[in-house]
């Protein structure tokens, strides 16, 4: 290990041996952020394949009140402001637009295909795949239909799958990832090139607080489906600084080797542990309340929730838990690397390298499951079989990169 390498770990800490730090070798992949891509997949797995098992512990927001999306965004952002910052740093932006452009198409294409794919399989008729083509609103008592009918126009079909007005909720942030990537990217690299950093952030800022001010989904200017659960004008805020965090890497993690960093970093574990504590107090109606500390009342809990922690609109107290809770892991996984790296790094960093491949496949292992009498038996340990079961099949199936010459990853 280099002497940059323990000198950095103790400017952290003093406690913990400077031979667990992450190996700071200056190169553009971050296995740090593989890693945490990669854990939010179980996550994913927890809320999208709707069983309550051991997974439940750490999904269903039960380390703060965040969801895989937030998660999922936020390093999206930094990766595209580390790898494609480097490039426009090198090469300037105009040498940089190709590489954009592609990756723009390939995003676009594979959430059309997935839409197109969905659409055809309705019509086979021994499979059920309401799991994927409406969405039950639980508190509501209530389910919406994400498809048009089945002897609607083909016309119509093609034209709502092309401006992603249709699709399975499980894909619909990646279809605002996609918009997001294709609007709003471009127009970051030029404003960071043209060094308007602070223009840029101000902006961001502004259009979130248009949207936070509005009436609910008022404010939907793509009219993709997506908006309704992730409206692009609330959710850019956290992709933005992403990406300015990614492009000024070097200087953001300078700054966390100061004093007022290493405060900063105490600040946010102490908040992500306070964080935790509330949302252990979520009065979830469909889990054994055992689980739950039931040290709040539930009207506290729910008030405070749909106030300050609307996921839709990225309430100020979930903003604030999703900034400390990434701080908060950046820095475990800086300081606590090797024995993490060896314990869950082979599980983890495969995954999080193919993340848009798993989001992909995972729809399709969903529908196949629902079509199980498994799910149906409602059992803890089934229940958490499956689990485990299915995130073993997609880590052999990135292992083995099945499909990946069709599935971007």
């Amino acid at each position: 290990m280099t002497t940059d390498t323990l000198r950095a770990s103790r400017t952290f800490s003093d406690w913990i041996p400077a031979s667990w730090a992450y190996p700071e070798t200056g190169a553009t992949r971050d296995l740090r952020f593989d890693y945490m891509r990669g854990f939010v997949i179980p996550l994913l797995f927890a809320t999208h394949f709707d069983f309550f098992s051991l997974l439940m512990f750490v999904g269903w927001e039960r380390i703060g009140i965040v969801s895989t999306a937030e998660i999922f965004v936020i390093l999206s952002g930094v990766v595209v402001g580390m790898v494609y910052g480097k490039k426009v740093k090198r090469d300037g932006l105009p040498a940089t637009m190709p590489g954009l452009i592609q990756r723009s198409v390939d995003l676009y294409r594979i959430s059309v295909v997935m839409i197109l794919l969905v659409a055809a399989i309705r019509y086979v008729p021994w499979i059920d795949s309401t799991v994927i083509t409406t969405f039950f609103d639980a508190p509501n008592n209530q389910t919406y239909q994400l498809y048009p009918p089945l002897d609607g126009s083909l016309s119509t079909l093609i034209s709502k799958a092309l401006l992603l007005q249709i699709g399975p909720h499980q894909f619909q942030v990646i279809g605002m990832y996609v918009v997001m990537f294709i609007l709003i990217t471009p127009l970051v690299f030029f404003m960071l090139s043209k060094q308007r950093v602070w223009l840029l952030l101000g902006i961001s800022w502004v259009v979130y607080a248009i949207h936070y001010g509005a009436p609910f989904q008022s404010l939907r200017p793509t009219g993709a489906q997506f908006e309704y659960a992730f409206p692009i004008m609330a959710w850019q805020l956290i992709y933005v600084h992403g990406i300015v965090v990614g492009y000024y890497k070097q200087e953001v993690v300078a700054f966390f080797r100061t004093v007022w960093g290493k405060w900063l970093i105490v600040a946010s574990v102490l908040l992500s542990l306070g964080f935790m504590f509330l949302t252990w107090n979520h009065p979830l109606p469909h889990i054994p309340q055992w689980i739950t500390l039931n040290m709040i009342p539930a009207e506290t809990f729910h008030y405070l929730n749909n106030e300050y922690f609307s996921k839709s609109k990225i309430g100020i107290g979930r903003l604030l838990n999703v900034v400390v809770l990434f701080i908060s892991i950046y820095a475990l996984l800086t300081l606590c690397w090797q024995p993490l790296n060896r314990a869950l790094g082979w599980f983890f960093i495969p995954l999080g390298q193919a993340s848009l491949y798993v989001f992909f496949i995972h729809v399709f292992l969903l529908l196949a499951i629902m079509n199980t009498p498994l799910p149906g038996y409602k059992d803890f340990w089934i229940n958490t079989a499956l689990h485990i079961g299915l995130l073993a099949v997609v880590w052999v199936m990135v292992k083995k990169e099945f499909l990946f010459r069709w599935i971007p990853h």
